[in-house]
């Protein structure tokens, strides 16, 4: 009976130990898209139209972004040890649109971004992949 009953604590201090992991990481999210507006293709397609001046940056590494990106898209490796340097060096009061393969790099970047001082940020949720699943039009080779 007393394993029994001390099974049933270690449960339910596992179960709210996770709980408490859920609601911190919900948190953490909520507080990064605050930063930035996260765009479905069709959204995101159409905010590229309507801002005649932008900064379309793809966050894959160089050999992805060689293989299909959006046409106009600069090449900022979200792994470089450059990375943080290379944002910097972007116009932080014109618009940015980030995205990368899947949408992973570019939520994350899209933070890094909003820290470096960027007003105005849009991501491609769900990323290129989303965007070739949807036929739109991408290029290849570099920058």
């Amino acid at each position: 009976m007393k394993a029994i009953i001390l099974t049933v604590i270690l449960v339910l201090i596992a179960l709210g130990v996770l709980f408490a992991l859920l609601l911190l990481l919900l948190f953490i999210i909520a507080r990064v898209s605050k930063h930035y507006q996260c765009l479905d293709v069709y959204e995101f397609e159409k905010q590229l139209i309507i801002t005649r001046e932008r900064q379309l940056i793809d966050v894959c590494t160089p050999r992805e972004f060689e293989k299909y990106h959006i046409r106009g898209a600069k090449n900022i490796d979200f792994r470089s040890s450059d990375f943080r340097k290379e944002i910097e060096n972007l116009n932080r009061t014109i618009p940015v649109f980030i995205y990368c393969l899947s949408g992973v790099r570019s939520k994350l970047s899209a933070y890094q971004f909003k820290k470096a001082g960027f007003k105005t940020i849009y991501e491609l949720n769900m990323g290129l992949r989303a965007w070739l699943k949807a036929g739109r039009p991408v290029t290849t080779g570099s920058n």
